[in-house]
């Protein structure tokens, strides 16, 4: 039997609240509710009875599990936070979980409501046993398992504060785990099969890495754009950024107006921007054509129609919305530079070329390790512009769009992962590099 102090101590059992309303939502919305198709989940069927979409599974009741499951959730993380309210929270999480049970009930005395059209899958079954679990929480919560929550003497009635911050990290690193982590490592074994996104992958090796570095010129074609891409957003926006910042930094007339024309592209998202360029750059109706018909120039060029202009015109729109951006960048860290160190660059004689070289710019170092190392994970997973203005064609791919192409309109889900494999080790490089830095800096510091 539960000793006393288990029975009046609820911290454990919201504890468990918490850990099984956590479960209650990744299986409601990622396991199958029905039969043993994961697009079959408990969310899917919830929004196909919701919509009454023809054809869905009848579910009636089915609205109280993911109440139930909000409210398990909410009632178990306050009683963690509250451990004066430890009691209530825990009884109200048990009434969620008696809601939720509705629903089941409903199922198990009507069976008729299915008639024959699915069978409960995993789903279904792990949400009833949490839900019996949260619902008898309170009376199979033993001592031995209370024990290793009990503070200690002298100290608040609650859960061990060295725990509080894991209860946090819980439902977020499950999720993140779900949705990235998982599919990450999915995406290494995918690469070494020849799936077509209907069959069973069928286990290759590395052959579509073969084939990638070996017999693909449009793996090389998007190799090759990127690296440009690269080095164009390394020093073109760094340098016009840094320009701006420098400017822009002293008192003058209009400085915030300016300020805020050049930042306002960063606002707009990438499609925006890749329709606003492919008007400017449209070869009959386009503005710079037309300024250059009124220059009275005759051999216009096509622009993104042309395959040796094209790739250069989707970078240059890009350039145009990061330069803000580095130069809000820059313009935060000359803020931080100290005015001693200026008007000491100033009484040695300095002209301005030797107090930037000699004095701003080796203070501004780690903006710019952070403004290189955005400027090259944002040129190397560069897409939105590509697939806006010209498609992929005309000699524009990358490899981001050059992996959409194989997946989504060749069908070869297992190559578009190795080219996915590929993207994420060149990024990895750059991202380390600039961790090696920043932790090189704290230790230093």
């Amino acid at each position: 039997m539960p000793s006393s102090r288990a029975m009046r101590d609820y911290s454990t059992a919201n504890l468990f609240t918490l850990i099984l309303g956590t479960l209650l939502l990744i299986t409601f919305i990622f396991l199958p509710w029905f039969g043993t198709a994961p697009a079959q989940n408990g969310a899917r069927i919830f929004s196909d009875n919701l919509y009454q979409v023809p054809g869905a599974i009848p579910a009636p009741l089915i609205w109280l599990i993911p109440i139930a499951t909000l409210g398990i959730l909410g009632f178990g993380l306050w009683g963690i936070l509250t451990p004066e309210r430890d009691r209530m929270a825990a009884l109200l999480a048990a009434f969620c979980a008696f809601l939720g049970l509705l629903y089941f009930a409903r199922i198990f005395v009507e069976p008729s409501l299915l008639d024959g059209k699915a069978t409960p899958g995993v789903g279904f079954w792990i949400s009833l046993f949490s839900l019996l679990l949260t619902l008898f929480n309170l009376p199979i919560t033993g001592p031995e398992v209370a024990r290793l929550f009990q503070p200690q003497k002298g100290s608040r009635r609650g859960i061990d504060p060295r725990f509080i911050p894991y209860l946090f990290l819980i439902p977020s690193l499950t999720l993140y785990l779900v949705w990235i982590i998982g599919p990450t490592f999915y995406t290494f074994y995918l690469s070494l099969t020849n799936w077509d996104g209907v069959s069973t992958p069928g286990f290759i090796g590395f052959a579509n890495f073969q084939r990638l570095f070996t017999r693909d010129r449009n793996f090389t074609e998007a190799l090759v754009n990127n690296i440009r891409w690269l080095l164009i957003f390394i020093s073109v926006p760094t340098t016009l950024g840094l320009l701006m910042a420098m400017i822009f930094n002293q008192e003058m007339w209009g400085s915030r107006f300016y300020k805020v024309s050049l930042y306002l592209p960063l606002v707009l998202s990438l499609p925006v921007i890749g329709l606003i360029w492919s008007w400017v750059y449209n070869p009959r109706l386009g503005l710079i054509n037309n300024l250059l018909s009124m220059l009275g120039a005759t051999d216009l060029p096509g622009w993104l129609g042309d395959r040796k202009l094209a790739i250069w015109c989707v970078i240059a729109a890009a350039v145009w919305r990061q330069v803000g951006y580095v130069m809000v960048l820059y313009l935060a860290g000359l803020k931080n530079v100290d005015p001693m160190l200026i008007d000491a660059a100033h009484v040695d004689g300095a002209d301005r070329w030797q107090l930037f070289r000699h004095v701003i710019f080796p203070l501004l170092a780690p903006v710019t390790t952070i403004v290189v190392v955005i400027s090259v994970i944002d040129s190397l997973r560069a897409f939105d512009l590509v697939a806006i203005m010209t498609r992929g064609g005309q000699s524009t791919q990358v490899l981001a769009n050059f992996m959409y192409i194989e997946a989504f309109n060749n069908y070869r889900m297992g190559y578009a992962a190795a080219i996915a494999v590929v993207l994420f080790f060149l990024s990895m490089v750059f991202i380390g590099f600039y961790l090696s830095i920043v932790i090189r800096d704290e230790l230093e510091y």
